[in-house]
This record gives structure tokens, sequence and C-alpha cells, in this order.
């Protein structure tokens, strides 16, 4: 049978078919799926394939139009219901329909973003693709659990309060709302004892991890941010800096004045310091400590430097800066220190002639006397005599028996004598300090090239580069 009655119409690209005076719905037998349409265009017949009958007057092809058509003769092949060619045609039908549901289905689970799906109406919509809905719930917090019931104790009566219980797990989570009595804030809790953060009631801004350098590994800032005595902040200063060097430190402000401790990792020294309103730091003092000190064999604090102690049987003891010394008794009164480049000249040791401190009797007289020979590889050859003060009254003559003034003698038991030595550009201390310097030098320049890449880019102070 044939179907010839009315007009259609047809935009090229579009799968949509709408006729004039035709009865799609209500002809008998009906016009179904599957089904081929042959549509005039010019001279021509175009051959289609019916999709879905929405109406009377519309009728969705399984190919858009190849052609645009207005007010055309059309012809539908119309099988006999229930006999052998109706039959075949609703297996095509239902196989095309089902292959078009696959590519769907297909298209919706493995592409990103959003798809666009033709209905069998003829309407194309727009659906977020699975990949897209499980990036976005995977970046949405968990509003409230299966199990939401409300609190019911002594927090429920402050409002807003539920309870997550996951898994049987007693997981309480809630709002607490403003009352006379509270503050505004959260309630949370594993075992329904309640901890309790409250917002202040009075206007202010929260600090943020970072803040003061609080809670921050990269606290950097300059000599000139630390003068600012309004703020009390925690700081590190990654070098460049003309007054306290680099290091660590904590400001404590004031309105007009702020002061601050500091360490200083390459000097091994703390320092104190004060700021004023629109002034540079100013006041700085380094507080004398067991890093930057030595203590002479008579107890007195001189500052520190290379040092070595040499007691009586040649044990010896070294500081940080003459780490690498080494010290042997050759013979009685006589010990060799090696590793180092003969004596260091520092005023406070009486120079490069005086860089040997003695122990002292009780009076203060020298309890031995000292000579020392620096030889041509730079060890030091320290010779040690029996000291005697004949004018001194009996007591304090310093008598031993077997042993006159001037006779070559060990350093006395429980003494020692003290030698401030140069060590070789080599030494395990002045090789760790170029190590620390040049790691500060490659932290400043990497500080310098991130800060102009900030500028560059228009980021702010606590943005960070990936």
């Amino acid at each position: 049978m044939i179907y010839t009655t009315g007009t259609v119409n047809t935009v090229s690209g579009s799968a949509i078919v709408k006729g004039t005076g035709t009865k799609f719905k209500n002809n008998n037998p009906a016009i179904n799926i599957g089904m081929t349409i042959l549509i005039k265009s010019g001279n021509t017949n175009i051959s289609y394939m019916i999709k879905s009958v929405n109406s009377d007057t519309e009728l969705v092809l399984a190919h858009p139009a190849l052609a645009t058509a207005t007010n055309t003769t059309f012809s539908i092949h119309i099988t006999e219901p229930d006999n052998n060619s109706d039959a075949a045609r609703t297996m095509v039908a239902i196989n095309a329909y089902t292959q078009y549901f696959l590519d769907a289905m297909n298209t919706w689970m493995t592409q990103t973003g959003q798809t666009k799906i033709e209905m069998p109406n003829g309407e194309v919509i727009t659906l977020d693709s699975i990949k897209k809905m499980q990036s976005d719930i995977s970046n949405k917090a968990d509003l409230v659990s299966k199990n939401v019931q409300r609190f019911e104790g002594q927090v429920s009566s402050k409002g807003g309060i539920f309870s997550l219980s996951p898994s049987n797990a007693k997981t309480y989570f809630g709002l607490l709302t403003p009352n006379d009595t509270d503050n505004f804030g959260f309630y949370s809790s594993y075992d329904g004892s309640g901890t309790t953060i409250r917002l202040p009631k009075n206007g202010g801004t929260m600090m943020l991890v970072g803040d003061y350098g609080l809670g921050t590994f990269n606290g950097y800032i300059k000599d000139s941010e630390i003068a600012n005595p309004h703020v009390t902040k925690f700081f590190s200063i990654s070098g460049g800096s003309e007054t306290l060097g680099w290091g660590y430190g904590i400001h404590i402000a004031d309105p007009q004045y702020g002061c601050g401790i500091f360490y200083n990792p390459t000097l091994k020294a703390i320092k104190t310091f004060r700021t004023q309103k629109g002034m540079a730091i100013r006041d700085i003092e380094t507080v004398l400590s067991t890093s930057n000190t030595s203590t002479d064999p008579q107890g007195f604090i001189k500052k520190a430097s290379p040092i070595v102690n040499i007691s009586s049987a040649g044990t010896f003891t070294t500081n940080d800066e003459s780490e690498g010394a080494t010290v042997t008794r050759v013979s009685q009164g006589e010990y060799l220190i090696e590793g180092v480049l003969g004596f260091n000249a520092d005023a406070g040791w009486g120079g490069v002639d005086g860089g040997i401190e003695i122990p002292l009797d009780v009076n203060k007289q020298p309890l031995i006397w000292v000579d020392s020979e620096v030889n041509e590889d730079g060890s030091i050859l320290v010779r040690t005599y029996h000291r005697t003060h004949p004018n001194a009254p009996k007591f304090a003559r310093n008598d031993i028996d077997g042993y006159k003034d001037g006779d070559p003698i060990d350093i006395p038991d429980g003494r020692f004598i003290s030698v401030r030595v140069q060590m070789p550009e080599q030494s395990i201390y002045n090789v760790r300090m170029r190590e620390m310097e040049e790691a500060q030098k490659a932290e400043d320049e990497r500080r310098q090239k991130e800060e102009e890449m900030k500028e560059q880019f228009g980021l702010g102070e606590n943005d960070v580069l990936l």
C-alpha cells in the first residue's frame, strides 16, 4: 500500500519532516518506524527511512534531509499489519533503534565534558557525560549522610544540630546558631562528648595559615618589613640583609616601638633588636652563648674561634671551628698540633704571639712556662716547662719534687692549655660554612626569580608558583 495524502516540508540538514493535510498517526494501516518515505525534490524522489512518528503532521527521519523542499509531494510504502512484510519491517526498525540507543549510550559514557544526544522525536539535548559527572561529584563535599537525624542532648537546644552516623560510627557534626549565651560556631565529636569551635561575636578578620608567618615554612621578609613595629610575626630572612644577615626570628609589636630576637645559623649567633616606626632596625645586640664563646683555662669567657684544648697526656678537645685538628704528645712537655695553619691572630687572645692560654694557681700565678714553634706545614709544636715563684711564700712557690724552674714538664693533671689556631680552607668547618653560604645564595637567587615572575604575572605575595 502507498500513502500520499497531503504535502510535506523539509529543511536540509534537519531530520524533521513537517506535514500539511497529513494523517501520519491516524492513518490505517498505521505509518510506523522503519517504513520508507520518498520525498520529491525537483524532479528527483529522495528515499529516507522513518525513525519515529511524532504526530499526524510530523515525522522524524533516520538521517537528516539532503535537500530543502516546500509543500512537496511524498509517498510512504506501508506494510500490511501482522503479515510477513510488516514483521520484517518491525525487526529492522527495532534493530536500528537499538543500534542508535547503544551509540548514544557509548557517546554519553565515554566522552568528556558535555555531549549532545538526539532523541527519537528528533529533539537534540545536551547532557553532562558520565566522566564529567564523576569529576564534579569527586570535587563536592557530602552534605549529609543517609542517617541524618536530630542530635538529642545538651547541644540540641542550641539549634541547627544534626548527626551523621555512617557505618554505625558515632560521628556528630553540627552548626550552632547564635543565642543569648553562645557565639555562632561549629560542633563536632566522634563519641558525643562534644568539641565546639566558636566564632567571635565582634567584628574582625580571621587569621589563615601563613598570616604573620604562622603555620608556613616560607615566611621570608625584608629588613624594611621587619622594621614595621605594628606587626607581631614569625619571620625568616633569606639573605641580603644589611643588618641581621640570614636566619629566623620573632618580632613583637608595639604601637610605637617593637622588639625581636633573631638567630643566624652561619654565625651561630642569637641577636636582639629594636624597631621604631619610620626607622630601620636598630640597637642590634649579640647574645653570648656556648656557640659563639669559649672559656679559657682560668674560666674567662672569650670570643669563640678555632680552639684546641690540650690536657696532660695529650688528650684534646676541639670546637666546631677547629674540628679536624689533632694533637699528639711527642715527649714529656711536648705536644704537636696538626691539621692547622699556625696561630690565628685575634687581639682578644693576644694576637699571633699570644694565642695560648695557660692554667693559673689560686693566686693567679702561672703554673707552667710555655714555648711554641710553627713548622713549615703549619703544624704547631707546643712545649711546656715547670714554673716556680721563688719570691712567693712557701705555699705559693709551686715547688714540685724532682723538678726545678724551667724543666720540661707535662701540663698539670686536671688542667689544660688553650691554643687558638688557624684552620685551612678545606677544614670541616670551613667547607660546611661555604656549603651553607652557597645554598643560601642559591635560595636568594631562587626567591629573586620568583618575585620577578610574580611581578611579571601580577601575582600577590601569598600566591604560589607551581
